[in-house]
């Protein structure tokens, strides 16, 4: 048995969950009952079943490459290595940046410094702004974020970042409307996560993440069930 912690970064789907402006909602109904199954059956055992219809950037989720670039080689959701899902990672505290700003290279220079902490080849790099904790379900979740500028996109892919998160809607801040940071990860082909939850219980440490895709054909994104695994 694995004798290591296990904490769920991913959050809730359900009818009415907040999603990106302009994504599409997420819906969620009963297709068939045990009562409406034993009639089709007829032999008192029966099952139930639910029909989902969500956005593939609609709850956690991770962005494919072709997401951010009209490149028709820009690989899919299902063409994405999964050797970047599952990865070392770090999580760094920048909820201290105020709403509606973007950071760059000295925040993420200055909380590297602050845990003792350094980014290797190949590593996950989560972000905890705090929005989820402060904002979620209210209005403000969608809009009022802060996020990455180019430079401090630039600056963790050059150190070796396969992946990155946010426990926000997005890694770019909702009121720059020239995306620095999806530009970026296009650009580069770099993948990243989005509206990740309790980053909190993660920040300063070293750990494995693990936040694995649907198979999804020519997908652009992929809802996930986001971990952090310590120890063990």
């Amino acid at each position: 048995m694995f004798e290591g912690r296990i904490i769920d970064l991913s959050q809730e789907i359900y009818n009415g969950m907040p999603v990106y402006p302009g994504h599409l909602k997420t819906v969620i109904w009963k297709h068939l009952s045990h009562e409406e199954c034993k009639r089709i059956l007829g032999t008192g055992f029966s099952y139930e079943t639910s029909g989902i219809l969500l956005c593939d950037h609609g709850p956690t989720h991770i962005d494919s490459v072709s997401h951010f670039t009209t490149d028709p080689e820009a690989e899919s959701i299902d063409e994405l290595s999964l050797s970047k899902c599952i990865t070392s990672a770090i999580c760094l505290d920048v909820s201290d940046v105020p709403l509606r700003t973007q950071f760059g290279p000295d925040k993420i220079e200055s909380e590297l410094a602050r845990w003792n902490l350094d980014i290797r080849a190949g590593d996950t790099i989560l972000f905890h702004t705090g929005h989820y904790d402060r904002w979620y379900g209210k209005p403000e979740y969608m809009t009022e974020y802060p996020g990455l500028d180019r430079a401090a996109t630039e600056y963790i892919i050059d150190r070796g970042c396969v992946n990155f998160g946010v426990d926000s809607p997005s890694p770019d801040m909702f009121y720059d409307k020239t995306y620095p940071c999806h530009d970026t990860c296009g650009k580069r082909r770099v993948t990243h996560v989005e509206n990740l939850c309790n980053l909190d219980q993660v920040v300063g440490k070293r750990f494995t993440y693990i936040g694995l895709p649907l198979r999804i054909r020519k997908g652009t994104g992929s809802p996930i069930r986001a971990v952090a695994v310590l120890g063990g």
